[in-house]
């Protein structure tokens, strides 16, 4: 391991030894000598320490209007109290209380001193937070027959070396950015642009008790570019684009990206005055990038096998265990549809790994086959059905490490090609009475929604899906109207199982994603880790979207612009 550390320090500006020193004598202090009066010693800790370089240029109306680059260096640090049979993991506690976890800023420099002393301040407080939430967990749980599985389970001991690292080449980056950001700086149908770059690379360490000392890379960028106009009625309209990639050469060419944007900021122009569509009830085609997120967003919950929090009982009759959402044997898809997770699949995306979060070896898994959930994605986290992780594991800020996916491959049962796809479309909108078709080209992705739904007693369902972005009228003749203002009513996984039809398998959408919580519908710019969903166009028998201006009539004009 010592043998490639020194390439390892040149590329990357950082010492893996020191960092590793350091790791290893505050780990096997905290074990043998972190205790409380009439508290345990921890049960296990697991200490991921991220160092490598980062890169951001932003650009609004197509001049730079931020960039910023360096070194970063962060710690996490995960203790559990408790035994074999139930500790301080996996509760939820009392809101603002402490838990087993501390997240911490490091500095730049990798002095054993220094690093001990971040370590031995996040181990600390991580510690008394563990020993809050079992107090809590074993109150919960008192007086109770219920069955229980493990907090954690057993994983293999890995040890893996750090590697040579490149660089996130900030003057490319902003190339890109500015290039993106000038594509679309002269429409004057817009009244706002922005075009977003961020790249990191560098490596994790994961070095837990029970022996394992893994350095896991990790590289990525990321491009966000969007752009806004206000139709006639005041309505706020929003398209845009994204690019998560592994590094500047994987992104299209730059002239592609370009055309890419321009047809964005054009489709707002078109729906600039476009009357709001009505209300809508019948079949929808979704194309393939819609499709992608129309998956993401329903599926992901339903392969994502990491059980719930348990909670404090509200009554003596209650049950501290959520169901989980994941559920094995429930139908998902209809028959003959497969869904496949293999990490591995394509080493070319940003999605490619071969570790997890908790450096247990990714695997592929076939959740889904013949419609019907056979299996389900795992991190450490074991459920009754399933112990074993799959290698799925991702923690997010300060949240528990849970299962997500990683590389999706969905195929449909019988693929059609494109005009049979829209000749049976056109067919099932006329069974229901109507002269035209639905067709969804984009649907919003969830960072770029600027609001969240809450329901209260007596409202009308949430849309369960976030809106359409480019969506038109497809009528018999081939004509296209394209239509804006309409949200999706009521959407929720069963609709997955109404899909009549589908094109063959696309190529891999890559995005930005983290597990299944409500913490996915507000996330910013470059959070989350990159995943990809390879999917099929598909026609869904009935759809609902109701109709909303959301705006008001400009008293006065917007003033002239002179370039």
């Amino acid at each position: 391991m010592i043998g490639i550390f020194l390439a390892v320090a040149t590329a990357q500006g950082f010492d893996p030894a020191s960092i590793e020193t350091a790791v290893s004598a505050e780990l096997g202090r905290a074990m043998k000598s972190l205790k409380l009066e009439d508290q345990p010693l921890p049960k296990h800790i697991t200490v991921r320490l991220g160092a490598g370089e980062f890169s951001e240029v932003g650009t609004i109306d197509g001049a730079l209007s931020y960039e910023n680059s360096g070194p970063y260096r962060e710690l996490r640090v995960d203790v559990r109290v408790g035994d074999a049979r139930m500790d301080s993991g996996n509760f939820s506690s009392a809101v603002g209380t402490r838990d087993g976890t501390a997240w911490r800023g490091l500095a730049h420099e990798d002095k054993v001193g220094a690093i001990r002393r971040e370590l031995w301040l996040a181990m600390d407080s991580a510690y008394k937070g563990a020993t809050e939430v079992l107090a809590a967990k074993q109150a919960a749980r008192e007086g109770r027959a219920q069955a229980y599985t493990p907090d954690y389970s057993l994983a293999p001991v890995v040890e893996l070396g750090p590697r040579p690292m490149g660089s996130t080449n900030p003057p490319g980056l902003k190339q890109v950015v500015l290039a993106l950001g000038g594509a679309v700086s002269e429409d004057r149908h817009l009244e706002f642009s922005a075009v977003l770059g961020g790249a990191n690379i560098g490596q994790v360490l994961v070095h837990n008790s029970e022996g394992t000392m893994a350095w896991i890379p990790e590289q990525r960028l990321v491009i966000r570019a969007s752009v806004q106009s206000v139709a006639t009625d005041g309505a706020s309209l929003k398209n845009g684009r994204s690019w998560v990639v592994k590094d500047l050469d994987h992104l299209p060419p730059i002239a592609t990206m370009q055309q890419s944007l321009q047809a964005a900021s054009a489709w707002l122009d078109i729906l600039k005055e476009t009357e709001v569509g009505a209300a809508y009830l019948g079949p929808v085609l979704f194309e393939q990038p819609a499709a992608a997120e129309l998956f993401r967003q329903l599926l992901h919950p339903q392969i994502s096998g990491t059980p719930p929090l348990e909670l404090a009982p509200e009554s003596a009759a209650s049950d501290s265990r959520p169901v989980p959402v994941a559920r094995l044997g429930r139908r998902l898809l209809p028959v003959g549809w497969s869904v496949l997770d293999d990490p591995t699949a394509d080493s070319s995306l940003a999605s490619f790994g071969l570790h997890d979060d908790d450096a247990v070896a990714t695997q592929a898994v076939k959740v889904v086959e013949d419609g019907v959930c056979q299996d389900v994605l795992m991190s450490r986290v074991p459920r009754f059905e399933r112990q074993a992780s799959t290698g799925h594991g991702r923690g997010f800020g300060s949240g528990r490490v849970e299962a997500m996916p990683r590389q999706v491959t969905i195929r449909g049962a019988r693929p059609l090609g494109e005009k049979k796809l829209r000749k049976k479309a056109l067919a099932y909108a006329a069974s229901a009475g109507l002269d035209h078709v639905l067709v969804v080209r984009r649907i919003l992705t969830i960072s770029e929604v600027g609001d969240f739904e809450f329901a209260f007693t007596g409202d009308g369902p949430l849309s369960g899906l976030t809106a359409p972005a480019e969506v038109y009228k497809l009528y018999s003749d081939g004509r296209k109207v394209p239509v804006r203002g309409l949200q999706f009513v009521g959407v929720d996984r069963r609709m997955l199982r109404d899909i009549v039809a589908s094109g063959p398998t696309g190529p891999a959408v890559q995005m930005l994603d983290i597990p299944g919580n409500s913490s996915r519908f507000v996330l910013e710019r470059f959070d989350g880790f990159p995943v990809s969903w390879a999917v099929p166009p598909v026609l869904i028998s009935e759809v609902e979207l109701t109709s909303r201006s959301g705006g008001e009539m400009r008293v006065l004009s917007p003033p002239a612009l002179h370039r």
